[in-house]
């Protein structure tokens, strides 16, 4: 059986038409999950970008030992796996994190790679005669953007496009569709997508770009500021929202003809599909805007970021069945390998989803709560109901350490120059958060927090948290860091 994974960069849940959304146009992405299993209950793992990705590669959670990196030496790298076990994998990005400087080794294992250069920040085109005109406001352009020549690196990378099929995500997937038919008599390739949009710059081409905000004429933002929403006025923020949905759009246009291809060439009764995300982005809810850290403000991760979709198509699966179990991106590790019939490796935290997508009834829970979070920041816990996030007591937010004999490349982590072989000292600058409780089954905007009121959901989920962690073999100071255990050594 083939496997097609597709890693959708920043899609919310809430915006596609087969969760509940008849607002955005996902015609492809609905008509897939009306074939597919749809997961009601997935959540994010370790967060943003990158860790997220190490959970899918390694099925290992990240963030409780590190932040923002390349794959281990030790790491159980799913390519490499897949690869070893004689299966032709291939992998098609325009994720330029994904071969950047201080991260850039997840597709080493692959038997083959393609990459679409141009992305957001990536070191393409240098031609110094490109005129660039910034479509909004400069200075409140995302910090990033405002790098020495961020933005008008960006413009350069692009000032070729002149249609539709120039675009990053069209040029993924018809890479894709095209290496599919040339392909097509491979026995059981692994095929992995990497599709930046609709990650910011929010920037589609039209009609996509006049789509879900006709007329508008004032400033366009397609790199706001992550921080405080109010940066942003109602208009300006309809706006931003108005070209992410376009870019959601154009994604599920473009996915389509990768599905149409696939289903061309008489694959779809021999291919599995998993179409998934990273993590969401917020566009004022909360007062915030993007992907806030601590030292931004409010930085709880909330449902729109935590929240995510997960579609898994599967020949002999069932079609158009619900799962509300919890599930999380370290069982898509276990997926994949299931489905080629692969042991896991030893020390895997996720486990396959396969008996949910094959079986008619929803079968027992493989894990009864999701936990999810930033390194260094705050550990999150759910059980589908109760969201509970837990910050460590005070802002010294220690003790802390880096395990990796790399130190953090780039982002708010600072570390010691004391690696000991395993690990280094870490630091990170947290701003004055506090635990928080929503009941998110019957508040999902999470406007009232029951931190106070409900004190035995919040003990219970702290309990949850500490078997987890000890489940996982985390590191203790972990647990001294956030409060569930004391720091003198265990008996």
């Amino acid at each position: 059986m083939n496997t097609i994974f597709i890693i959708i960069d920043t899609l919310r849940r809430d915006h596609l038409g087969c969760y509940g959304n008849d607002w955005i146009q996902t015609p492809n992405l609905d008509a897939l999950a009306r074939k597919s299993v749809v997961f009601e209950n997935a959540y994010l793992g370790s967060y943003p970008c990158m860790p997220a990705r190490r959970d899918m590669w390694t099925g290992r959670f990240e963030f409780p030992w590190r932040g923002w990196g390349p794959l281990e030496t030790t790491d159980p790298d799913i390519a490499k796996i897949v690869t070893q076990n004689g299966h032709t994998s291939m992998v098609i990005s325009d994720h330029y994190h994904m071969w950047e400087r201080g991260s850039g080794n997840y597709f080493f294992n692959f038997s083959g790679a393609e990459f679409i250069r141009g992305q957001e920040n990536d070191l393409w085109i240098t031609d110094p005669d490109i005129p660039v005109e910034f479509p909004g406001d400069p200075e409140r352009m995302a910090r990033h953007a405002l790098r020495p020549g961020s933005f008008a690196r960006y413009k350069r990378n692009t000032a070729h496009f002149r249609v539709e099929q120039d675009y990053f995500a069209p040029q993924v997937f018809r890479k894709a569709s095209e290496w599919v038919e040339r392909n097509r008599a491979q026995k059981d390739f692994f095929l992995m997508l990497e599709v930046f949009d609709p990650h910011e710059p929010f920037d589609p081409p039209y009609p996509y770009d006049e789509m879900y905000n006709p007329g508008y004429t004032g400033n366009r933002f397609i790199w706001p500021t992550y921080g405080k929403s109010d940066l942003y006025s109602e208009e300006e923020l309809k706006e931003i929202r108005a070209l992410y949905a376009g870019e959601v759009t154009m994604v599920d246009r473009w996915l389509g003809h990768l599905l149409d291809t696939v289903e061309h060439l008489g694959l779809m009764d021999d291919t599995m599909i998993i179409a998934a995300t990273d993590h969401g982005h917020l566009f004022g809810e909360h007062g915030m805007i993007g992907k806030p850290w601590s030292d931004l403000g409010d930085s709880n991760m909330y449902q729109e970021l935590a929240h995510v979709p997960l579609l898994i198509y599967h020949p002999n699966g069932q079609k158009g069945k619900r799962v509300s179990h919890l599930v999380q991106p370290v069982d898509l590790f276990a997926t994949v390998l299931d489905g080629f019939n692969i042991p896991l490796p030893a020390g895997t935290h996720g486990l396959s989803l396969l008996p949910y997508i094959l079986h008619a009834d929803e079968g027992a829970p493989i894990r009864q709560t999701a936990v999810f979070g930033r390194y260094g920041e705050a550990m999150n816990i759910t059980d589908g109901e109760w969201t509970l996030y837990v910050w460590p007591p005070t802002e010294k937010n220690e003790p802390l350490n880096w395990y990796s004999p790399l130190p953090p490349q780039f982002g708010d982590v600072r570390v010691n120059d004391d690696f000991d072989g395993v690990h280094y000292s870490a630091r990170v600058t947290r701003g004055p958060m506090s635990s928080t409780l929503y009941n998110v089954k019957d508040d999902p905007q999470q406007e009232h927090n029951l931190f106070a009121e409900r004190p035995e959901i919040v003990e219970r989920l702290k309990t949850s948290l500490r078997e987890f962690l000890t489940s996982i073999n985390a590191p203790r100071e972990q647990l001294i860091r956030l409060g569930l255990e004391d720091a003198a050594p265990p008996l």
